[in-house]
């Protein structure tokens, strides 16, 4: 037999977001955040670089598979009391200002170009949070193997 429980509060279905949105906050990824991508905007009042992270990473936990799907499901992420999230046009222009020039490698022997990203801060983050959340030591060195040539040279962006 199925046991119904009664609850007074609000229950979404995105409700389990909510648990994970405490854990980045425990975690401290908003500080991390700025600390590795630096402030955004000068009046203090642009939305955060992790907010936009955030948002973003949070929509896509929801089932979101495209920037327009956070302004669906901004409405769930205000019912969490203290979440003020950034709209989808928002995350677009802050992904916009973490954007980096792209490294071109004109291979000597075919004469064909490759165009690469290493995105070095945001790896940096990326790496960081890794390190913060435990999955690796604290004096671990990774390697994260980013482009790879004909010639089976690697580019590496190491974190120590």
């Amino acid at each position: 037999m199925t046991k119904v429980a009664i609850k007074n509060e609000n229950i979404t279905s995105f409700g389990g977001i909510y648990h994970i949105m405490d854990v980045f906050s425990k975690l401290g990824f908003e500080k991390l955040t700025e600390s590795v991508l630096g402030r955004r905007g000068c009046s203090g009042k642009a939305f955060s670089h992790g907010s936009i992270l955030g948002s973003l990473f949070f929509s896509y936990l929801c089932g979101g598979d495209c920037l327009e799907d956070i302004n669906a499901l901004t409405g769930q992420f205000r019912q969490r009391p203290g979440t003020l999230l950034p709209d989808a046009d928002t995350v677009g222009c802050g992904l916009k200002e973490l954007a980096e020039e792209n490294i071109v490698y004109r291979s000597e022997t075919s004469g064909k170009s490759y165009s690469f990203n290493t995105a070095e801060k945001l790896n940096t983050l990326l790496l960081r949070m890794i390190r913060r959340m435990g999955l690796i030591k604290g004096s671990s060195v990774i390697c994260v193997d980013v482009f790879r040539i004909s010639l089976m040279k690697e580019l590496k962006l190491c974190i120590k």
